[in-house]
């Protein structure tokens, strides 16, 4: 299956992300046995690499380090990847990016084990390669991403129609990943202050889009295309998302019954997608993500001309019309 990297990336990022690869396939290579097994199983699979490739982009914008920045990138993957090893525990996911769940071969046990040791890795690898001050910028991530993950955890099967809290959720889960990307990426290439800080903001709104198109995928593409199990599987979790939210604005009193209940079966997962689809909250909630679309693209063009801007423009634009 042809991936996000395929489509978004030119002869340059595609050297670029091989780099990083190396540095990843190296480090899974001087692993125990068991270890290195489901290492290769997690991530044999290619995902989108987006985070990499976006530290990447601001890396190129200054002094661009290959050895350091490929290193740095290869941490923020293994961070990323992490942290999908454990939302699949705790989701009790069946699969990831279209094969089989880490825990579903391996146990709950093994597999929470397997990604502390991804987290502890990525630790290591800014240790060895880049600015003391990047733990600091690591571990605050960590800690929002676990905030986002306890904020959805803590409200499954609780409909909060607060679009703010909604956003509050998403750019603790997805947005402060790829703003600490770009920052990262910028930071080592000793870009100014100020211009770390387009950067983050340009992170900011993608993610934020991107997490968006994300939710409204879960209603409206099929699970072969986007990796997961079925359309409607936040709603299965007790996840409600933008598009629900959206929906919900109109006067739709059988949606409103439907997700009071306190498990959602089957055949009301699909009930409440119909529903969904046939409303306007598909396209509501897209028009939110345009507009987060519309402020990454006016933070990008207060970059100088080149080849970060040139690609972060396509990035973000294909990032809003993406399938996948």
């Amino acid at each position: 299956m042809q991936t996000a990297t395929d489509t978004m990336t030119d002869s340059i990022m595609k050297a670029d992300l091989a780099g990083v690869e190396k540095v990843i396939a190296e480090l899974i290579s001087d692993t125990p046995d068991l270890i290195r097994q489901m290492l290769d199983h997690l991530l044999g699979v290619r995902g989108k690499m987006l985070r990499p490739m976006m530290l990447i982009l601001a890396g190129r914008y200054g002094e661009f380090d290959p050895e350091r920045h490929y290193a740095l990138a290869a941490s923020v993957e293994m961070l990323h990847n992490a942290t999908l090893v454990h939302d699949d525990i705790i989701d009790d996911a069946p699969t990831r990016r279209g094969i089989p769940a880490l825990h579903t071969l391996h146990g709950s046990k093994l597999s929470i084990l397997v990604g502390d040791y991804l987290f502890s890795t990525c630790f290591v690898l800014a240790a060895n390669n880049s600015n003391i001050g990047h733990y600091d910028s690591l571990a605050k991530a960590v800690a929002r991403i676990c905030e986002g993950e306890i904020l959805q955890d803590t409200g499954k099967f609780i409909f909060d129609s607060s679009i703010r809290n909604y956003r509050r959720k998403i750019a603790s889960k997805t947005a402060v990943l790829f703003a600490l990307s770009l920052y990262l990426g910028a930071k080592e290439a000793r870009c100014s202050d100020d211009v770390c800080s387009i950067f983050v903001r340009i992170g900011y709104d993608i993610g934020m889009a991107f997490q968006i198109i994300d939710d409204i995928l879960d209603f409206n593409s099929d699970s072969g295309t986007i990796g997961k199990p079925s359309k409607g599987h936040d709603v299965a979790e007790g996840i409600y998302t933008l598009p629900l939210t959206m929906a919900l604005k109109e006067d739709l009193p059988e949606l409103e019954r439907l997700i009071s209940k306190s498990r959602i079966s089957r055949r009301t997962r699909r009930r409440i997608v119909d529903i969904v689809n046939n409303s306007q909250g598909i396209n509501r909630a897209r028009a939110e993500a345009e507009l987060y679309t519309d402020r990454a693209l006016r933070e990008i063009s207060r970059l100088e001309d080149g080849y970060t801007k040139e690609q972060l423009i396509l990035l973000t634009r294909r990032l809003l019309g993406r399938k996948y």
